[in-house]
This record gives structure tokens, C-alpha cells and sequence, in this order.
């Protein structure tokens, strides 16, 4: 059997995309191991493989991804309660959505403080910025109703994804 003499220089040039699957594997290793100590490890791996570095980050980048996340979705929730606020007719649905949005925005300066502690490797003070507000999406979804609920309880699984990551890393 006869092999074109541009073989072997063909083969040499597809080797090492042989071994991608072996470098993907451990790195999503990484994520997989973290997100089995989540709370919701299907939530987690879902939220994470959405921004497209996560894939090859370690346990304090992960940590930070999650964190980046949280704000990112508490602040657009903030927002929407903003404007369901604007939009509501009857007086007690404005209250709710002020007494919800009141409660967002609440976390916002927490997660700040957390992320500024995380970078410092302050890993137990940013971890303990998660306490106080950790409740507060979930009461907001029970208060507000359906038009929030994912909202809330989005925010609740990236908040103790994030405060996990956080732990995980401190030890």
C-alpha cells in the first residue's frame, strides 16, 4: 500500500488535536468537581459554561465568574422590579415591587465588598458577605409572585454557587 509523501507531514499536524479532548476533560473536571457541591449542580454547570473562559478556569476563577454572575443578574433583576414597579396599577403591587427592589439593590453593595475581599484572598470575610442577603431574592419571588420567580430564585442558586466557590477556595 502506498502512502502520498504529504502523510506523515498531515498526521504531524493533526496530533496534538488528538489530545484536546484530554486537556478539556480535566479542565471541565474542574468545574464539575465545584458544581457537585452546589446546591443545584445542573444550574451551576449551565450558569458557568455561559461565559466562555469558565471552561478553563481554576476553583478562585470559577469563584469569580459565579460572582460576576450574581451581580450581573441581581442587577438586572433590580431593573425589572424598577420598571414592574412603574407599570403596576393597583397601590399594593407597587409596594411589592418597591419593597423588592428595595431588596436587590440591598445586595448589590455586599457583592461589591465581596468581590473586593475575594481578590484580596480575604476568602472567609467575602464568603461572609453572602450571609445577610442570601434570603432576600427567594422572599421577593413569594412576595412578588411568578413575574419574579425565576428572577429570585436564579439569583438564591448563584448566590450559593458563588459563597460555595468562595468556601471551596479558602480551603
Amino acid at each position: 500500500m502506498l502512502h502520498p509523501p504529504h502523510l506523515p507531514r498531515l498526521l504531524l499536524l493533526l496530533l496534538p488535536f488528538l489530545f484536546l479532548p484530554c486537556f478539556s476533560a480535566a479542565v471541565s473536571e474542574t468545574m464539575g468537581k465545584a458544581c457537585n457541591q452546589t446546591l443545584d449542580s445542573a444550574f451551576c454547570i449551565t450558569a458557568l459554561q455561559a461565559v466562555p473562559r469558565s471552561d478553563s478556569a481554576d476553583l478562585p476563577t470559577l469563584a469569580l465568574i459565579a460572582l460576576n454572575l450574581t451581580y450581573t443578574n441581581v442587577t438586572s433583576s433590580a431593573t425589572k422590579l424598577l420598571a414592574l414597579q412603574r407599570e403596576a396599577t393597583s397601590p399594593a403591587m407597587k409596594n411589592t415591587f418597591e419593597a423588592c427592589s428595595m431588596l436587590f439593590n440591598n445586595i448589590i453593595q455586599p457583592l461589591r465588598w465581596a468581590s473586593q475581599f475575594f481578590v484580596t484572598k480575604h476568602y472567609d470575610v467575602a464568603s461572609a458577605m453572602f450571609a445577610t442577603p442570601l434570603f432576600a431574592p427567594t422572599s421577593c419571588a413569594e412576595t412578588a409572585g411568578k413575574v419574579m420567580e425565576k428572577d429570585g430564585n436564579n439569583t438564591f442558586f448563584l448566590m450559593l454557587m458563588t459563597r460555595k466557590f468562595m468556601e471551596l477556595s479558602s480551603s
